[in-house]
């Protein structure tokens, strides 16, 4: 969630001039966790929802039954398709500054804009 600013991690203190971050109550493989967000309800509902598909997704492929291995298992994949996005993300990054720099060059009195 990082990339949309949204933090799942501890803040510092009140008054800080730190967002307000709210704890919430979420339950993975059977075990409670207490977090503390900026996110709403409602987007930290949809982690955890993501997370349990991701854990169910991996347990039913794997056979796996130890949490652990599921836990793990589902970090690996989830790692590797964020790692994947980023690429993407970079390199089409890229490819929309070749174009407007191309676009610059053919119309150098254009309006400005920029990433």
């Amino acid at each position: 969630m990082s990339g949309t600013g949204q933090d799942f991690g501890q803040v510092g203190a009140a008054g800080s001039g730190q967002p307000l971050k709210r704890t919430h109550q979420v339950t993975l493989l059977g075990q409670q966790y207490s977090l503390r967000s900026e996110a709403t309800p409602e987007q930290v509902q949809d982690v955890v929802e993501f997370i349990q598909k991701a854990f169910a997704d991996v347990a039913a492929r794997q056979k796996a039954v130890d949490t652990l291995d599921v836990a793990v298992l589902t970090l690996l994949n989830v790692a590797g398709s964020y790692l994947h996005l980023r690429q993407n993300v970079a390199a089409g990054e890229r490819r929309l500054t070749e174009l407007l720099d191309k676009l610059r060059r053919i119309m150098p009195d254009g309006p400005e804009v920029s990433l």
